[in-house]
């Protein structure tokens, strides 16, 4: 578990010893999709018909890892608060449900709406991945029509964003890539949260409300096992991972932007190693992060920030 008030401590040593010039940008913004919008992360129960009603609320902005203003959460914005009192920040490329690749909300159309605003950011955060697995309904393409993508389609969708982006950003700018999340893992982390709360029922709300029945339906799915599906899950993550580093390294420094990512590695600490806890997840669709998720998440990515 990550020790937010460590990492915080840090921070301000480090803040105490650099040069009155600061690296922090003028304007940052990201690009995501539920787990940017915070999607139930106040939502401790789902057992009963009133206990759904936080979860069918949907999106909650306010307890973002990126620009929350609740104060349970610490978002990357208040920490960049601290930095520089002046800098702004916002979301609004976001929306739940989007995909790096596929759908009308993809990074590429993300990008989009990040260029299209008024004063165009010079940091750009993007957390997109877990619904490219989602919403994918087998591991073999043999098995159904919309298996996970491969290698190249990935990489296809990440160039298609950033190629608008390095075009458009201002120069000095950064990107800052984020890693796919565990998504493979969260099925587990549900399953001991509803072992413990006898008012959390995660299987149930799976089945009913379709929530990534490819890592959270333990049966037979379009001829394929959980084992078969979580391993290939597991293979692809970790090969989106790679894949946006490559991307990284391939696109750092054209038109004078810097884009780095977050991901460092499956022997480091990042996005793409974290796994979260029943702690973690909420309780309405016991798959999001929770507020405490949300933390998690923030911590992670001012850890990976190189504007801080």
């Amino acid at each position: 578990m990550w020790k937010r008030y460590g990492v915080i401590a840090v921070f301000f040593l480090s803040v105490m010893s650099l040069p009155s010039v600061m690296a922090a940008p003028s304007k940052s913004v990201a690009a995501g999709d539920s787990i940017t919008m915070a999607f139930g992360a106040d939502c401790t129960r789902n057992k009963y018909f009133w206990d759904l009603f936080c979860l069918l609320g949907g999106d909650q902005p306010e307890h973002s890892w990126f620009d929350g203003d609740n104060y349970s959460v610490e978002s990357i914005y208040d920490r960049y608060k601290i930095i520089s009192p002046n800098i702004a920040a916002n979301k609004k490329a976001a929306e739940s449900g989007a995909e790096m690749r596929g759908g009308n909300k993809n990074f590429a159309v993300q990008a989009d709406r990040i260029l299209a605003q008024t004063n165009v950011a010079d940091h750009v955060e993007i957390v997109l991945g877990g619904n490219d697995i989602c919403n994918r309904d087998c591991a073999d393409p043999a098995n159904c029509n919309n298996p996970l993508y491969t290698d190249n389609e990935w990489r296809s969708a990440v160039q298609a964003g950033l190629d608008k982006l390095v075009d458009g950003l201002p120069n000095g700018s950064t990107i800052l890539l984020g890693s796919v999340p565990r998504v493979q893992d969260l099925r587990g982390a549900g399953l001991e949260k509803q072992a413990e709360n006898s008012r959390v029922d995660c299987e149930n709300v799976w089945s009913t409300f379709g929530i990534c029945r490819i890592a959270t339906n333990g049966g037979i799915m379009n001829g394929e096992d959980f084992t078969t599906r979580y391993n290939a899950i597991t293979a692809a993550q970790r090969r989106y991972n790679e894949i946006l580093a490559e991307e990284a390294e391939s696109y750092n420094g054209v038109n004078g932007v810097e884009v780095i990512a977050e991901y460092t590695g499956e022997d480091e600490v990042n996005a793409g190693t974290f796994q979260f806890g029943k702690d973690d997840v909420g309780g309405g669709d016991c798959f999001h992060p929770s507020v405490q998720g949300q933390n998690i998440v923030a911590d992670i990515f001012w850890q990976g920030n190189p504007d801080k």
